[in-house]
């Protein structure tokens, strides 16, 4: 499926969940983030992906901190590679990888309650070697 079929079954409530990957995660945010502006893709990708989550049966896997700064990094990455998906996933291999926000925030930060109902700021100063919008 292209990022926009899939990101209109997530939020049509018809995407399978476990086949979901995180390369879709980044993919549908990529749209999501194409069609709107960003606190209106914000709203809609937030309330998808929470909604995948419980109807999959586990409402604890949804965070607004990991949502909300995968968007953020995914739109400030996007003004500097306004290409294809698959051109911002070659420009941008790092959000490839769960672990991305771990430069920006403690584990214990990111699993906290608080962190799945309220987007949480960063805990960690950033080492600087993710590529940004300005240093590109």
């Amino acid at each position: 499926m292209t990022p926009a079929e899939t990101l209109a079954a997530l939020e049509a409530g018809t995407l399978d969940a476990a086949r979901f990957t995180h390369r879709d995660h980044v993919l549908t945010a990529w749209e999501v983030l194409r069609q709107d502006e960003f606190f209106a893709a914000a709203h809609r990708y937030a309330a998808a992906i929470r909604r995948l989550a419980d109807s999959a049966g586990v409402p604890g896997k949804y965070s607004a901190t990991v949502t909300f700064a995968f968007l953020s990094m995914i739109a400030e990455r996007m003004a500097a590679s306004p290409g294809s998906a698959e051109e911002f996933l070659a420009d941008n291999p790092d959000l490839l990888s769960p672990n991305v926000l771990t430069q920006l925030y403690s584990a214990e930060r990111l699993e906290t309650d608080l962190g799945r109902r309220v987007a949480l700021l960063p805990d960690r100063v950033s080492t600087g070697s993710a590529p940004t919008a300005d240093s590109r």
